[in-house]
């Protein structure tokens, strides 16, 4: 992919975000929460929701939801890889600054760092609410963009661009593994707009979170 289509996915990826932000804030903004939170674009939100017949104790599809839980940590796993060979990169070289690391693993850290704050960040600033309360919840929490979503686009795309950086002389084994995360990826999309734990919204969010952030990530990654 040329740097010129890669800057153009970044930058519609950045604009689509911010609109979709707008949206939700001011755009059919109705009542269809629990405990009567504020959504935004509720007509789509709803409208989706309701193609999916949710259990009526939970609220939500418990296989669906504990397939994405599963997905999520086993994508976790997977960044905690790539974060212990950082660190074991940063111990060989006796400097903290990154200096004499690799420098694929220092972007692949610097990407999950920038996930992990954006993810804070918009649940302090809530943008949207849960459409569920689980057991023991009084009010909804924040949703938006779905975190287990964003944080498995992420995992499996950094492990794909190593993928290429580990393998790329075997190409059968980079592409292998390449497959591989695009499945993983998929199957972590499908259990997030099935399990009904989150809006529509929320899952287009985290892939257009996803898309910008392994886009910029791109331009720091040598191939």
């Amino acid at each position: 992919m040329s740097d010129r289509v890669r800057k153009f996915i970044l930058k519609n990826s950045f604009l689509y975000i911010i609109a979709l932000i707008l949206a939700l804030k001011i755009y059919d903004v109705e009542e269809i929460g629990p405990a009567s939170t504020e959504i935004g674009l509720s007509g789509v939100n709803e409208w989706f929701r309701g193609l999916f017949d949710h259990s009526d104790t939970l609220g939500y599809s418990g296989f669906w939801y504990g397939a994405l839980r599963v997905t999520a940590y086993a994508s976790i796993a997977v960044c905690l890889v790539w974060i212990a060979l950082f660190v074991r990169e940063m111990i060989k070289s006796g400097r903290l600054d990154g200096v004499g690391t690799d420098k694929n693993l220092m972007a692949t850290f610097f990407l999950y760092v920038i996930t992990a704050l954006i993810c804070v960040v918009l649940r302090f600033l809530p943008v949207n609410y849960a459409p569920i309360l689980r057991e023991g919840q009084r009010t909804a929490s924040p949703s938006f963009p779905a975190s287990y979503v964003l944080l498995i686009i992420i995992s499996m795309g950094s492990t794909a661009f190593h993928a290429w950086d580990i393998w790329g002389e075997k190409k059968n084994i980079a592409k292998a593994i390449s497959v591989l995360c695009i499945i993983v990826t998929a199957f972590g999309l499908l259990s997030g707009l099935l399990c009904g734990v989150y809006w529509f919204t929320d899952i287009i969010g985290a892939i257009l979170f996803g898309v910008m952030l392994l886009m910029l990530y791109s331009f720091f990654f040598d191939l």
